[in-house]
């Protein structure tokens, strides 16, 4: 997610999909189309460094030792403003055509590989995935890499459609000196999560070591109070609430429409809503 807000993107893909939509279900449908052209550059290479990551004959230790290091180099570099540019290994870089969905599943298959300031956080997710050795784990995570990529595109992008390009042009962090170095608060930000996944894999095995977030007490209590209120609740209950609560929803969603036509019908005719008693009164103007 926090590739979005990089530097060198500076919220471009939003505002792209902000100003191409016609409305709400077609940005709907573009981001769909821009997914699925991340998820098809993506989830491929995941899968590939996965299996190349178990094909290593070499101690698990060691690969996730390593793995962490590169991080938190990787980390650092990107802490002070460094970028890597993968997209200069891709023959040619399509320019979509606005609103086309060939050209937006193109522009979603070259961002997955595209971007200097993104280039260390997808190295990043590269090296986790080689380190992962398992291909169903790489693919993944570049799944997931993409769907954090698009949620906050379309979520910026609705929100430049209602509020205009102002109301977000405080996601794009800011510049400031220390000394002499020209630091970003969002490379730092994207620089110590990454810095912080490599110490965890260095010191904890790649997650193995690390200690339960609750203890195993609380979790067991947990999971017999779910399976008493189970018991004690019959099954038709749960499909009678989701029931109700969609019920709710609709019933609130018609009203809204109802009186939003009433209002805009009372602004487009002056005698709309006036009942025969108000024929008498004069029209204050």
């Amino acid at each position: 997610m926090l590739g979005v807000f990089s530097p060198c993107n500076a919220l471009l893909l939003p505002a792209f999909f902000a100003n191409i939509a016609t409305s709400r279900a077609r940005l709907l449908i573009l981001g769909s189309v821009f997914l699925a052209g991340l998820l098809a550059t993506l989830v491929p290479l995941g899968l590939g460094l996965g299996w190349l990551g178990g094909a290593f004959t070499i101690d698990r230790g060691v690969l996730l030792g390593g793995a962490g290091w590169v991080l938190v180099a990787l980390g650092l570099f990107t802490a002070f403003g460094g970028g890597i540019d993968f997209s200069r290994l891709v023959p040619g870089r399509p320019r979509p055509v606005a609103g086309s969905l060939a050209g937006t599943f193109a522009l979603g298959a070259v961002s997955g590989v595209a971007g200097f300031c993104t280039g260390p956080v997808l190295g990043a997710i590269l090296t986790l995935a080689l380190s992962s050795a398992s291909p169903a784990r790489g693919g993944t995570l570049f799944g997931l890499y993409g769907v954090g990529m698009v949620l906050p595109i379309m979520f910026i992008a609705l929100l430049v459609r209602k509020l205009g390009h102002r109301s977000v042009s405080w996601m794009r962090g800011r510049r400031f000196r220390v000394g002499r170095l020209r630091l970003h608060t969002t490379s730092l930000a994207m620089g110590a999560v990454t810095v912080l996944v490599g110490w965890i894999l260095i010191f904890t095995n790649g997650m193995a070591a690390v200690p339960e977030l609750l203890p195993s007490t609380l979790i067991a209590a947990f999971e017999n109070l779910g399976r008493q209120v189970d018991a004690a609740v019959p099954s038709w209950a749960w499909t009678a609430l989701v029931g109700a609560l969609l019920l709710i929803w609709w019933l609130r969603a018609a009203v809204r429409r109802t009186n939003g036509t009433g209002g805009a019908d009372a602004l487009r005719d002056p005698s709309a809503g006036r009942s025969d008693h108000d024929e008498g009164v004069p029209e204050i103007r």
